[in-house]
């Protein structure tokens, strides 16, 4: 199955955030999207978030890999068209 990807605005706003402080920022997310393309379903849902998934993504400007990296909310819809919505990018430093 094929799947669109869909960059909310939320989305974009968290990466124009990031990119101030990890210049890398957009080549690491470029790097997850075709995983996330291969494997949808790869991310932790959330409990009690409606399906949301949470997925570690390295973050090459720090170096710790993927446990110190950012966390991407996602949302995956197969019906009526496969579609992936990119909700939120933040680093796990923040939270």
């Amino acid at each position: 199955m094929s799947y669109n990807v869909v960059l909310t605005p939320s989305f974009k706003h968290s990466v124009r955030q990031l990119k101030k402080r990890f210049r890398h920022v957009k080549d690491d997310v470029g790097v997850a999207i075709p995983v996330l393309l291969q494997t949808p379903r790869l991310g932790v849902v959330i409990p009690g978030g409606s399906g949301v998934r949470k997925l570690r993504v390295r973050n090459t400007d720090l170096g710790k890999g993927k446990s110190g990296g950012y966390r991407l909310l996602y949302y995956v819809e197969d019906q009526p068209v496969p579609t992936i919505y990119l909700l939120l990018l933040y680093a796990k430093s923040d939270r």
